[in-house]
């Protein structure tokens, strides 16, 4: 059984909650619990309730985490496919900066195996000026050995050693729904940007399509256990500009692995059927990756929500 704490709502604080839905770890299998979302009654946060306790993080983030292992566990097509479309979205994001490359500060929270700092080195940052924090020992030890500024932990574990109102650019990628307290967070974010500094915030998106036609559990983007705070726009538009951050953008982005999911989850446990379940993986189902994709770009582009949100803000040169 893993240790699990009640909690409040890591938004607004408050205990004013409704049950919304509840599953198990369908991907990994860390845990046999039935794990619980509540919907916050004051401002709308979902978040898992009760959680688990930071002691059992080393259990539900596996060793063979996909992000830990993101090059072996993809498709090497689809690998190929997903560089070419975070290359795009790299230099998207270069659009919103005024620092010149060389001179550029960027930090990536949850960056993984720092494929985001390798990218932005080719396109003329130097190393010294790239930042990455990330859970796993190896991956970070890995970049510092590489020459990267590499940090082993949570944001709130290393963030007195970060600089303050220095970085240009920070991104945070799929993890703000990792966090324990998400206000927290943007607002430690806000601090470390320097005036005119830009935040790009990603995160699974509660009202989309695939969303609501599962949102009683089996819901990729559910994640159980390791999405402990779920958002859609409006309350993600709270937490920026409380941080006295100002949105510049706000677009809403494929996310076919949390369409394939949500289908292996309701096969998987509904029609106990693991064996067409397994065809359901979205590291590896080429057709499948291209289906749904090609289902979110049709919908985005008709002005329809995805299960992917991004928000680009600014730090008020006056702050």
């Amino acid at each position: 059984m893993t240790k699990l704490e009640s909690v409040k709502c890591g938004v607004c604080g408050s205990d004013d909650r409704t049950p919304y839905a509840e599953g198990k770890d369908y991907e990994y299998g860390t845990s046999d619990d039935t794990f619980h979302i509540d919907r916050c009654n004051i401002c709308g946060n979902l978040y898992l309730n009760p959680r688990p306790v930071r002691e059992e993080l080393s259990c539900i983030y596996p060793p063979n985490y996909y992000a830990y292992n993101y090059d072996s566990s993809i498709n090497p097509i689809a690998l190929k496919a997903k560089e070419f479309l975070d290359r795009r979205k790299a230099k998207n994001w270069l659009k919103y900066v005024t620092a010149d490359l060389e001179k550029l500060n960027f930090l990536d929270v949850g960056c993984g195996n720092g494929r985001y700092l390798q990218m932005l080195h080719r396109l003329g940052v130097p190393k010294s000026q790239l930042y990455g924090i990330e859970m796993s020992e190896g991956a970070i030890t890995s970049l510092q050995n590489e020459g990267y500024n590499g940090y082993y932990g949570r944001l709130e574990d290393v963030e007195n050693q970060l600089p303050e109102n220095t970085f240009d650019l920070i991104v945070l990628l799929q993890v703000i729904e990792h966090v324990e307290f998400p206000k927290q967070t943007v607002q430690t974010l806000s601090r470390l940007l320097r005036s005119g500094g830009i935040l790009v915030l990603e995160t699974p998106n509660t009202q989309s399509w695939d969303a609501n036609l599962f949102r009683l559990g089996y819901w990729g983007g559910y994640h159980f256990p390791r999405h402990w705070n779920l958002f859609d726009r409006p309350t993600l538009n709270r937490l920026v500009t409380a941080a006295y951050l100002q949105v510049k953008d706000i677009q809403f982005l494929p996310s076919p692995a949390f369409w394939i999911l949500s289908y292996h989850h309701a096969i998987a446990d509904k029609w106990q059927n693991q064996k067409l379940a397994n065809w359901f993986d979205p590291l590896q189902n080429l057709p499948l990756l291209s289906f749904f994709t090609a289902i979110d770009l049709v919908r985005a582009k008709l002005g329809f929500s995805t299960s992917n949100i991004q928000f680009v803000a600014v730090k008020s040169p006056t702050l």
